[in-house]
Formats: C-alpha cells, sequence, structure tokens
C-alpha cells in the first residue's frame, strides 16, 4: 500500500512553535532534532507492506528522507486538492495501485506498528474511503491534556484521527463535497450540517449512531465510507496547539 503525507500547511499566528521553521512551513519545525514531518516518515520506514510515500507541500531540497521510494510535491491548493494530485502521481506510475494511506505531517506520535495495524483494517473491510476516529476515552486515558474537537454521538463521542486511507480509483469522486467535510472536520456541527439536516438533528438530540454517520457520509461522497475506530490515541494527536506541542516534546523525548 502507498502513503500520502500532507506536509503543506503553513505557520499561522498562534501555531506553536519555537523558532520560525524553514520556509514558515509547520512540518519542518524541529522536534527532538530533527523536522516534525520526519517522525511521520520514519514511522512510514517501520511500517510493513509500505510501498512508494509521496510528501505534499514539501520544496523538493527539504531536509527529508524515508527508507521508501519517496517523491516531494508541490502544496496544490487546499487539502483535497493535494490528496488528488498525489493520487494522480500514484496512479500515473501504477495504475493498478488500490488504496493509499493518507498521514497528516503534523502527527509526530504516529509509529511503524501503528499505521501497520491501519494497513490491515482498510485492506480487511475494503471500503473506498476509511478515516481513523479515537474514542474520547482512549484519548484521555492516554493524553489527559490533549483538548480535541469531539462529536458526541449515541454510541461513542469520539474525535477525528490523522490517518485515513482512499481508494484512488475513486479519489476525486464526491470531490466538493470531501472538501466541504475537510473544512467542517474541527466543528460538529457544521460537520453534520455538510452531511445534511436530519443527520444534524439526529446530533443535536444525541440519536445519531456511528453505523448511521457512516452511511450518511457514503451517501454524500458517493462512496463507501467507513470509520476504523482506533485503540492508539496517537493516531489523532497532531500538533495544533502550545499544550499539544509541550505534550509531543515530552513524549518524544521519552521514546529517545
Amino acid at each position: 500500500m502507498d502513503a500520502i503525507v500532507l506536509a503543506g500547511g503553513r505557520m499561522k499566528a498562534g501555531d506553536p512553535a519555537e523558532a520560525a521553521p524553514p520556509g514558515g512551513l509547520k512540518c519542518l519545525q524541529e522536534l527532538g532534532g530533527k523536522p516534525m514531518v520526519q517522525w511521520v516518515l520514519d514511522a512510514l520506514s517501520a511500517a510493513s507492506g509500505i510501498d512508494r510515500v509521496v510528501v505534499v507541500g514539501l520544496p523538493a531540497d527539504a531536509p527529508v528522507s524515508c527508507e521508501r521510494p519517496l517523491t516531494l510535491l508541490p502544496t496544490e491548493g487546499d487539502m483535497v486538492d493535494s490528496i488528488l494530485a498525489a493520487g494522480v502521481h500514484l496512479s500515473s506510475e501504477r495504475p493498478d495501485a488500490e488504496h493509499a494511506l493518507i498521514v497528516s505531517g503534523d502527527a509526530p506520535l504516529v509509529d511503524g506498528p501503528m499505521l501497520a495495524w491501519v494497513r490491515d483494517q482498510v485492506r480487511e473491510r475494503g471500503h473506498d474511503f476509511n478515516l481513523c476516529i479515537v474514542e474520547r476515552s482512549v484519548m484521555e486515558a492516554r493524553f489527559p491534556s490533549s483538548r480535541r474537537t469531539f462529536v458526541r454521538l449515541r454510541d461513542t463521542e469520539a474525535c477525528g484521527g490523522d490517518v485515513a486511507a482512499v481508494r484512488l480509483s475513486v479519489a476525486d469522486r464526491g470531490m466538493e463535497v470531501a472538501r466541504r467535510l475537510t473544512r467542517a472536520r474541527k466543528h460538529p456541527l457544521q460537520l453534520a450540517a455538510v452531511i445534511g439536516p436530519w443527520t444534524l438533528l439526529a446530533l443535536l438530540l444525541r440519536r445519531l449512531t456511528l453505523a448511521q454517520a457512516e452511511e450518511a457520509m457514503s451517501r454524500r461522497l458517493g462512496i463507501r465510507m467507513s470509520a476504523i475506530v482506533s485503540p492508539y490515541a496517537e493516531l489523532g494527536m497532531d500538533v495544533d496547539k502550545p499544550t499539544q506541542l509541550a505534550m509531543v516534546r515530552k513524549e518524544l523525548a521519552a521514546r529517545a
């Protein structure tokens, strides 16, 4: 399975950083002696069953490396455009390529076994789009001060993860809806509004189950979508706030 790493986000006012990263790119800020995105690439290098890796958003001379065949592509519009550009590149080299993992470049706590576990889940399900989610109990047991945004459903309460997978042959289907979902991903009510008014009502009344949410999103996207409930809090621990940066630094220092 191939992998796409999204690394094009630039530093904004309020973003956690102790020094300006090269080119203002968030994923190039130093963590534990190397760029943040390098931790993600190291995890992909260590994950069994990973073939090619495409990083979208870094310059050609970025100081990163990977033990898998690595391609660096420039940023392409928003997150959805970047995924599509990487998918076109992968499919042009290997038309029979199936799924590709999508990993955020600002999730440095992921490791090889975690990504291999996601790969296995994707293969077993065989769905077109798979999004990792982390239940609140799992996240807060591992990172009590994570300050993630959780969506409350009838049968669970969870946050979106930083790892997903898409079938390359259907990556362009439902693109505009996917773009709106991406923009609303940290705002539960906006997210439900994109999916549809009945879903919004069900969410407000806390009657929406995870299975119903999957079905609603599948209808809106026009592809089969599923949520992978992750036992690993690290798959949902990106770096968006100063407290999260401090937590990640402490965790990486403990690993070292």
